[in-house]
């Protein structure tokens, strides 16, 4: 009897600190990055331009916006750091549709620090193009740049396989 209840006390104990919400985001809390673009800066480090979600508007009356930031480091990681202070909340990666690398970018590093992220889920698309940033802004009809992207790339996937695709719609 004792035996059984110690064991019924153990399992109430285990629920309540194993409730898997530990690591739970509140999304009113975080900065939804759905594009990021990696270029050259002018001082030879690496300038970060992120397409994220912008929360100032209603998406109910407008739809939802995006906006375009953008910093520079002597890494991916320092750019990114520097972005993140002037944010108002955490970077959240897990909504990201593509990664796209400019013209003499250190693609491999590049490659590896997003690997190195977590949240970057497998299915985002890489692209190359010459001005990486230049893509993430945000067009004049709203919408997300990033997803009329990939929305463009999954209809093309569809019609033949892709191995490597240009973002001004030709293949290498």
């Amino acid at each position: 009897m004792r035996k059984g209840k110690l064991s019924a006390a153990l399992i109430l104990w285990l629920c309540v600190f194993c409730s898997g919400c530990w690591d739970y985001k509140d999304i009113d809390k975080l900065s939804v990055v759905t594009g990021i673009g990696f270029d050259r800066a002018e001082g030879g480090g690496i300038k970060v331009t992120l397409e994220i979600v912008d929360r100032s508007s209603s998406p109910k009356k407008e739809g939802l916006r995006t906006r375009a930031v953008s910093g520079a480091g002597r890494t991916a990681e320092d750019a990114v750091q520097k972005l993140a202070r002037g944010l108002d909340f955490e970077m959240y990666y897990g909504a990201m549709a593509v990664a796209i690398f400019g013209k003499d970018t250190p693609r491999e590093e590049l490659r590896e620090w997003l690997l190195n992220k977590r949240e970057v889920r497998q299915t985002v698309y890489v692209l190359y193009e010459d001005e990486a940033g230049k893509l993430l802004q945000t067009e004049e009809d709203g919408g997300i740049a990033a997803y009329k992207l990939r929305d463009i790339l999954d209809a093309s996937k569809r019609e033949k396989p892709l191995e490597l695709y240009r973002a001004r719609g030709h293949e290498d």
